[in-house]
């Protein structure tokens, strides 16, 4: 009989890309996470993404600030003369 992987949902962000064969490596809720290997990248988008390590499937949503997740420097608006 096959086990089923564990299933973990987080807000968080990615610190380098996913890279299959590699562990994922994320931040979320002030704590670094270094997860097993990477054995398939299912979804990835600006708001999520999904993949399967040897243990465990993750989902990871970068909301409500997607693109500050993104972005390494601070994004400010400019006022218009």
């Amino acid at each position: 009989m096959k086990k089923e992987k564990k299933e973990v949902k987080l807000c968080g962000s990615l610190l380098c890309p996913i890279t299959i064969g590699r562990p994922a490596i994320f931040a979320s809720g002030g704590k670094v996470y270094h997860t097993s290997r990477v054995v398939a990248l299912h979804e990835q988008t600006e708001e999520n993404t999904h993949f399967e390590t040897v243990n465990t499937h993750y989902h990871l949503s970068t909301s409500p600030f997607p693109l500050a997740a993104m972005s390494p420097l601070p994004v400010r608006l400019a006022a218009c003369a």
